[in-house]
């Protein structure tokens, strides 16, 4: 006899089941982000964390949206390892701007210990992928590296069209990433239903054109209003595509209430798509493009050239040379790292350092190489070539002086504390270099003797090491990232004058007689000149830059030729200013990331380079 149960319970059993269900397939995972061990209490804080996952069964996996460290230091990146290895399950995890701004190994360590910037993985029939963005080694707007986006599109393009996609990038994806449009055109293309991130250190929801982001806390003991180690849970049912994200305090309680809680629902196609303004092109007519390059990697490393050829290197790895009258490739020769150093030429030679630890000597012609100089740990300095002398630092506390010729040393300054980035500037006795150890040295061209050394005491954050040094008046001038300008004695290292007004975070130069300091500002879109042989900050004149930006942080040198002064931006803009400041000669925007140098190759030709990987050559007339 078939027993027909009444309508209720067969109803009762139907909703049960369908909690039941609901329950079981239910996403719950821990979100973490800003952890930066190397500062304060964020190893301890981490690791509370950690101790408190581990009691959580249900959590199922944690992702990590970065600044994982705090200034992207070798022990750093081992020590948190270490402690995310004691996670009882799988993590995911992205490099963040602290990771790798000052990543002494220019983020080879980061890939290396964690296999990689980018992840991708499937849960619940969501596609979960991630990238990190930098700003690598140039300060600058965060940005998605151009081999990060080439693999971005190719996981897009395999993925089924309707399958949801979670993306989670550190910076959120809005305008303050260089290349958010860039993203989005990618992540659109398939079904991207939510963007995750951190880096504000606290938790927020938002939209941007069109998207749902969701912004994690950090989980610093001392975030505000959270009081204490914590991290965020999410949980999402992929049948309703219901999500609820909980602010958990490790040790101790999870929100009774979620701080955040909607439906991934499918993308609005038709919401418009912001993008950046390259209206500024139309301004200035009288400079054109006459040629372009797009590399397939990022570019964070200026030029060398030798009058016929272009000499670059990529992030990637490559030294290249070009042509400069048309951009044709002649030569290319790889290493075994990463590279932001900015090549150097001297006498049919090209000199250039890689994160692999090696200094190259190239023959200019043909690139073979004609000698290799082995150092102990990873390059991100640039080379300086004086009388037959190669200076150059390392990220392992050294200062080199290697013959040109022969690629022997000559001798070895190993009192560096932290890591050198830049190129060092030297007259007829001594060298000059700064490091993210916050001290500033100049040293004997002779024998690498200590002269003198200078630190202006505070945090190694505002080292006087990014910005290329420059001699004017028997001073030398470095400009810092506590937008400080300092003119020190050059024989004494006596500071004569310091000064807040320049506004300048670290891209400086020097006019051709010495005489005029020029420094770009970083809230005021400004270039200033400024007396170098004045005993106080004597500014002589202010020349108005056509940038609609908050900020510029681009670090890059500022260069000068006869007729024009050549200031590079943080937002792919390149002005050209008259030499006594009283005007902007030409302007043009070639990207909307960082422009890392701007070199004259004529009277009127110049080449620049961009992060994300764009060599142009511009022709102007005055």
């Amino acid at each position: 006899m078939k027993r027909i149960l009444p309508v209720s319970l067969m109803l009762l059993f139907s909703v049960l089941f369908c909690a039941a269900q609901s329950k079981n397939d239910t996403i719950i995972f821990a979100y973490i982000s800003d952890t930066h061990i190397g500062s304060g209490s964020g190893q301890a804080d981490l690791e509370k964390c950690i101790a408190d996952m581990n009691t959580r069964p249900e959590i199922q996996f944690v992702i990590h949206a970065g600044d994982v460290t705090e200034f992207g230091a070798d022990s750093e990146i081992e020590t948190a390892k270490n402690v995310m290895d004691r996670l009882s399950k799988p993590y995911y995890i992205v490099p963040g701007n602290h990771d790798a701004k000052w990543s002494e190994s220019g983020c080879n360590t980061f890939n290396k210990v964690f296999g990689g910037s980018d992840f991708a993985f499937e849960k619940g029939g969501i596609l979960f992928c991630g990238t990190g963005s930098g700003p690598n080694m140039r300060m600058g707007m965060a940005q998605v590296p151009r081999e990060s986006m080439v693999w971005l599109d190719s996981l897009i393009k395999a993925t089924p069209a309707d399958k949801p996609v979670i993306y989670v990038n550190h910076n959120p994806v809005e305008k303050s990433l260089s290349n958010w449009d860039q993203v989005y055109d990618i992540l659109k293309r398939g079904n991207l239903v939510l963007t995750m991130g951190g880096h504000w250190h606290t938790n927020n929801y938002r939209t941007y054109d069109g998207v749902p982001a969701v912004i994690g806390r950090s989980t610093l003991a001392h975030t505000p209003k959270f009081g204490g180690a914590g991290y965020n849970i999410v949980k999402i049912v992929p049948s309703t595509r219901e999500i609820k994200i909980y602010n958990r305090q490790a040790g101790g309680e999870t929100a009774a209430e979620p701080w955040c809680s909607f439906t991934l629902a499918d993308l609005d196609r038709n919401a418009p798509q912001s993008r950046p303004d390259y209206s500024l092109n139309d301004k200035y007519p009288n400079a054109k493009v006459v040629w372009e390059k797009q590399d397939n990697s990022d570019i964070g490393s200026g030029f060398a050239f030798d009058g016929k050829r272009i000499f670059y290197a990529t992030a990637s790895g490559v030294i290249k040379a070009i042509s400069a009258a048309d951009g044709a490739d002649i030569w290319q020769f790889a290493t075994g790292g990463r590279i932001y150093s900015f090549p150097y030429y001297k006498d049919g030679r090209v000199v250039c350092a890689s994160t692999d630890g090696s200094v190259y000597c190239l023959n200019a012609k043909n690139g073979k190489k004609i000698w290799e100089y082995k150092t102990e740990k990873g390059i991100v300095a640039c080379p300086l070539v004086v009388d037959g002398d190669v200076y150059i630092g390392s990220s392992c506390g050294k200062f080199y002086a290697i013959d040109l010729k022969t690629g022997k040393t000559r001798w070895v300054f190993d009192g560096v504390k932290g890591f050198i980035e830049a190129r060092a500037v030297a007259d007829k006795d001594k060298v000059y270099i700064g490091s993210w150890g916050n001290e500033f040295y100049a040293l004997s061209r002779r024998d690498g003797s200590l002269v003198w050394k200078w630190n202006n005491g505070g945090s190694r954050m505002l080292s006087a090491a990014a910005n290329f040094p420059v001699i004017g008046s028997g001073r030398i001038f470095i400009t810092t990232p506590e937008r400080a300008t300092r003119a020190l004695d050059k024989e004494t290292g006596r500071e004569i004058w310091m000064s807040k007004e320049t506004n300048g975070r670290e891209s400086q130069g020097i006019s051709a007689d010495g005489r005029t300091l020029y420094v770009k500002t970083m809230l005021t879109n400004e270039l200033i000149g400024v007396d170098t042989a004045a005993d106080t900050c004597r500014i002589v004149w202010r020349c108005k830059l056509p940038n609609d930006q908050d900020m510029d942080l681009a670090p890059g040198p500022i260069e000068s030729s006869d007729d024009a002064i050549l200031v590079p931006s943080s937002i792919g803009k390149v002005y050209a200013v008259s030499p006594d400041g009283s005007r902007v000669i030409w302007a043009k925007k070639l990207s909307n990331t960082v422009i890392n140098h701007i070199v004259p190759i004529g009277r009127d030709k110049v080449i620049a380079s961009t992060m994300d990987g764009k060599i142009v050559c511009i022709e102007y007339m005055l």
